[in-house]
């Protein structure tokens, strides 16, 4: 429902050019680019094949397209756990340390003037919040969704979510409907002593499992 991405090698090596000692030192994210730029290899300055770093092009910075987009800052893997983990504990400050995280990293990739301003101040950190309510959302919908559970609950837990419902509401009528058409197909094969429902769901189960689409969904 939610997708999730973390930064990916090229990503990086793009932008551990552009990162200064000084981010690098307040950001968590300093461990990913660190462990870029320790695997680099190292170039012989006087080699006339070695090609000029990005940022010493006579192509301005400012005028340069973003290295990474919003949604991808977003959706690592670090960042969604650490921003979850805030609002689950009901923990602001926790929450406007991220936020200063992300600030930093978004500027560093370049990121537009109306990205940043989505992600500053008290209204980017009322935006921050709803994207962690989002994927806990998401996060709990999964596991009520794998185990037949009713969602009613935790709809009731994140009312303003009307988007997510929809969406949750439409998987679970997808998922019940090729149950019934599966236990359809089992009580005609005149199996006995078989709940034929529960036979159905847990090959529904085992077939999201095996097949890989569970992982596609919670991703």
């Amino acid at each position: 429902m939610v997708p999730k991405r973390s930064f990916n090698a090229v990503a990086f090596k793009r932008i551990y050019r552009l990162v200064s000692p000084n981010i690098l030192k307040c950001s968590l994210y300093a461990s990913f680019f660190i462990g870029v730029t320790a695997c680099q290899p190292q170039q012989n300055s006087n080699d006339p094949n070695v090609t000029s770093p990005l940022h010493t092009s006579s192509q301005p910075v400012e005028s340069l397209p973003p290295l990474l987009t919003l949604d991808e800052l977003l959706n690592t893997d670090d960042f969604q756990m650490g921003i979850k983990q805030s609002v689950l504990n009901d923990d602001q400050a926790s929450l406007r340390d991220w936020q200063q995280q992300l600030l930093a990293v978004a500027k560093e990739v370049r990121l537009s003037e109306r990205d940043l301003a989505r992600i500053s101040g008290e209204q980017g950190l009322v935006f921050i919040e709803f994207e962690a309510k989002k994927q806990l959302f998401h996060d709990e919908f999964i596991e009520q969704f794998m185990n037949f559970e009713n969602i009613d609950d935790l709809i009731q837990k994140y009312p303003y979510l009307s988007g997510l419902h929809q969406r949750a509401l439409s998987l679970l009528n997808a998922r019940d409907t090729a149950i019934q058409r599966a236990a359809k197909l089992l009580s005609d094969d005149g199996l006995q002593g078989v709940d034929y429902t529960q036979e159905a769901r847990a090959q529904w189960k085992a077939y999201m499992i095996n097949s890989g689409k569970l992982e596609e969904l919670k991703n």
